[in-house]
């Protein structure tokens, strides 16, 4: 008896083929729902059969039409290669945009909301140190109290400024400071440092 492996499909191909039969329920109802849903824990199963370290996020519909996926590693490097087959593994779906890693958000500010912590752009500062192919940073917050909960808050507007990618790849090191608004004039605003990175990416090549 011979048997043919020829069909034997991978778990990424597993993913999209199911992805793909249900994108329309995604795309029209992902809206407003709470993530525990079953709708959301269905994605979470169907996921973690690619990789359990995997993580998602729907867009908000755009203009014109588009609503994006973005497959995360959540920062952890470990896992950018997992990211990076299923992406790339990814068919054409209509209406759809398939990112790898948290996108940069435009814009030179940005405002989030992170339980009862309130943060923005606009209330960070920061100083660099050039190490080599990466920098180092020091960011000086508002109101910051080493707290780890506002921490991921600030490595949610990291990856807004930035993207997920370069906020690994890029930055060596992070130091939390509360701010003292007494010296924000000697500190660059937290916005800069899309240039600073991107100029670092550009002399490194």
């Amino acid at each position: 008896m011979i048997f043919s492996f020829c069909n034997t499909k991978t778990k990424e191909e597993k993913f999209w083929e199911w992805f793909s039969k249900n994108n329309l329920t995604y795309y029209k109802e992902v809206d407003g729902i709470d993530t525990t849903k079953p709708l959301f824990q269905k994605l979470n199963s169907e996921l973690s059969k690619v990789d359990n370290e995997l993580t998602w996020e729907f867009s908000p519909i755009m203009d014109n039409g588009i609503r994006e996926l973005t497959i995360s590693a959540d920062g952890i490097e470990e896992f950018f290669p997992a990211v990076e087959k299923l992406v790339q593994a990814a068919p054409e779906i209509t209406n759809w945009k398939i990112n790898a890693f948290r996108q940069r958000i435009p814009g030179d500010d940005l405002k989030i909301n992170y339980g009862d912590f309130s943060v923005s752009y606009s209330d960070i500062f920061f100083k660099y140190v050039d190490e080599g192919h990466k920098i180092g940073i020091q960011l000086f917050i508002r109101g910051f109290d080493g707290n780890g909960h506002k921490q991921n808050a600030i490595y949610i507007l990291l990856d807004g400024l930035i993207g997920e990618y370069d906020t690994v790849t890029q930055i060596e090191w992070i130091e939390w400071k509360k701010l003292d608004e007494s010296k924000t004039g000697q500190l660059f605003k937290f916005y800069e440092l899309r240039n600073l990175v991107d100029r670092k990416k550009e002399e490194t090549k």
